[in-house]
């Protein structure tokens, strides 16, 4: 038994280097894992943030579009109604196209 840790402890004072890199190696991955599951936490957590963020965008880009076409429609009448205002006043204003002595008999002038 003596002998057997004489060898163990000739090992240990030869490969001391190597049981400091296994060590720190564990001690890496051990710590590691716990910031990694911390980090995988908080990237779902941001993934489902983003896809709430993008839900609530598409909703608010339906509705904008909504929006926008009762604009046009509303658009398109007022300026139906516009037009048809504007031809009624030609059309009135060619029922009532005056010569130029009716214009002038309206004045007072007359012909000589």
């Amino acid at each position: 038994m003596v002998v057997s840790l004489l060898k163990v402890k000739a090992w240990i004072v030869a490969h001391w280097n190597w049981l400091v890199l296994v060590g720190l190696f564990c001690l890496a991955y051990l710590l590691g894992n716990k910031s990694s599951a911390s980090l995988l936490a908080q990237a779902n957590i941001a993934k489902e943030q983003y896809k709430d963020d993008n839900k609530e965008l598409e909703r608010l880009h339906g509705e904008k579009q909504v929006r926008d076409n009762k604009i046009e429609v509303i658009t398109e009448k007022v300026e139906k109604a516009l037009q048809d205002a504007r031809d009624k006043e030609l059309e009135q204003i060619e029922e009532k196209h005056v010569s130029p002595d009716d214009a002038f008999q309206d004045l007072g002038i007359t012909k000589k």
